[in-house]
């Protein structure tokens, strides 16, 4: 799903969203085109109502941070990534629409085009190659955010993986504020080894933007460290949330 400032609010979870401080380079340039149209903000503000009610009755998801997402401009949103159910948290909670990478091979028949009109792009399994670096810069012009998971696929043990080569390529090319999204719950509600979604807890926390300002001078691998480390804030943070004011099943 991409992003269009949009008067409609999205649902809300345990915070409701807050407009952030402004934020370095977060303006779309002059000649822009706009991140998409009426009726495209309108079929996402459909879909991210729908999806968002159906995992509050089954899963009852929570989202804090909100107010970290930058109001306006382009944003990279980086995630880990452990269920399919991972998309559906980074956005179901964001009053901006998102754009998202998604591998080639599911761009087939009705799912490929609720991807596609949903801001979906697709980028090859084994990576994001060159046509997907360029989309993601051109959506992030446009002043979208566009969510991305720097493991590349989903991790077997619900842990934070290894992070793919590129991230740290785009984030030098982009210029634009990183937010790490730390996501709790989807491992337990759908992981990679189950066919289909069980019922548990979701919460997802949008931590405290990456300036371009705090990259500068950073090699590839310092890049990378620096946003792994906000990540992993992240997702600690998403894991109290979690179990906030909730009985935590032994074992979990």
């Amino acid at each position: 799903m991409s992003d269009s400032a949009s008067s409609t609010s999205p649902p809300s979870g345990s915070a409701a969203p807050v407009d952030p401080p402004p934020v370095a380079n977060d303006r779309r340039p002059a000649d822009a085109k706009p991140d998409r149209s009426a009726g495209a903000v309108l079929w996402y503000r459909v879909a991210q109502y729908t999806v968002s009610g159906l995992l509050r009755l089954t899963c009852g998801w929570r989202s804090t941070g909100t107010e970290n997402m930058p109001k306006e401009g382009g944003v990279l949103l980086v995630c880990n990534h452990m269920s399919f159910l991972d998309v559906m948290m980074m956005a179901v909670p964001l009053r901006r629409p998102l754009n998202w990478m998604a591998r080639s091979t599911l761009f087939k028949g009705i799912i490929g085009f609720c991807i596609r009109t949903l801001g979906g792009f697709p980028i090859q399994r084994e990576g994001m190659g060159v046509s997907g670096l360029k989309e993601t810069l051109k959506r992030l012009r446009n002043g979208g955010i566009v969510g991305l998971f720097p493991e590349g696929t989903r991790s077997p043990d619900g842990k934070l993986g290894e992070f793919k080569p590129g991230i740290a390529a785009i984030v030098q090319r982009a210029g634009v504020p990183v937010v790490p999204g730390g996501i709790a719950g989807t491992f337990q509600a759908w992981p990679r080894s189950r066919k289909y979604p069980r019922r548990h807890p979701l919460a997802i926390h949008y931590g405290r933007p990456i300036r371009p300002e705090e990259f500068r001078g950073l090699d590839t691998q310092a890049t990378s460290d620096l946003i792994r480390a906000r990540l992993a804030e992240a997702i600690a943070d998403a894991e109290v949330e979690l179990w906030r004011g909730r009985r935590r099943p032994a074992g979990s």
